[in-house]
């Protein structure tokens, strides 16, 4: 394979980087770089009112690497994946390279997360009712889970000390509507997550089968969070779509 890209993780809604820990220190160890972006609706002190803060936060990590003329694989996760598309507009592998520049987003990731179409937001996607373990604030600015554990963490081991890692996530965010589906433009991954509880399989399967767009996919038997139930086979995924055999 060629030299192997930088990978950069977008979490999902209330999670902080730290949490692909178990993922990203077998991806260093086999030889990867890995960078983690923190969201800034996660745990915002003031909530935001819109995805553009965290588009911003994850274009500045990618800009970190392409900078450096090197390839980015974007792993985006839940909500990340919402906030992740819209980041790769001005920073796709082959719009770059038609510039002269060298580097760029050479492939998504999607690891049970919303891959949404224009002109769509989360809330869209949701039929815009909050879910059921939703708790939405009063005044509608921050939401957290009710029921973290049996939502993400139902084969985890140890899933209180995931609980403890929660933030509370800038509700608003969830209305915006994408403006830019990234992943139409660069090549693309899904992770099927057959047990996961936040994205049921089949909203899944519905996302990538209505995209109009071929996706590379690979299925684990695992719920909302295999980046911890099951570490080693998603890293070895990731390697996979990264371009090695194994």
């Amino acid at each position: 394979m060629a030299t192997k890209p930088v990978i950069v993780f977008v979490p999902g809604a209330w999670h902080p980087p730290t949490a692909f820990e178990p993922v990203t220190k077998r991806l260093e160890a086999a030889g990867y770089e890995t960078k983690g972006v923190h969201l800034a609706s996660v745990g915002a002190e003031t909530p935001l009112k819109d995805i553009q803060p965290d588009v911003d936060a994850i274009q500045a990590v990618i800009k970190s690497s392409v900078d450096e003329g090197k390839d980015v694989l974007l792993f985006v996760h839940s909500y990340g994946g919402v906030v992740g598309s819209e980041s790769v507009q001005g920073f796709d592998k082959a719009s770059r390279e038609k510039e002269g520049k060298k580097g760029g987003v050479s492939h998504m990731y999607f690891c049970c997360a919303f891959a949404l179409p224009e002109g769509v937001s989360l809330m869209d996607a949701l039929q815009g009712k909050p879910l059921p373990w939703f708790d939405v604030s009063e005044d509608e600015k921050t939401v957290t889970p009710k029921t973290p554990i049996d939502v993400f963490y139902k084969d985890v081991e140890n899933p209180e000390q995931c609980v403890g890692i929660l933030k509370p996530h800038s509700y608003q965010t969830f209305a915006s509507k994408v403006m830019y589906a990234g992943w139409r433009h660069v090549p693309r991954t899904y992770l099927y997550c057959e047990k996961d509880m936040a994205i049921p399989l089949h909203a899944q399967k519905g996302m990538v089968e209505n995209s109009g767009v071929e996706w590379r996919t690979e299925t684990v038997d695992a719920s909302h969070s295999p980046f911890l139930s099951i570490p080693e086979e998603v890293a070895n995924s990731i390697r996979r779509a990264a371009g090695e055999a194994i």
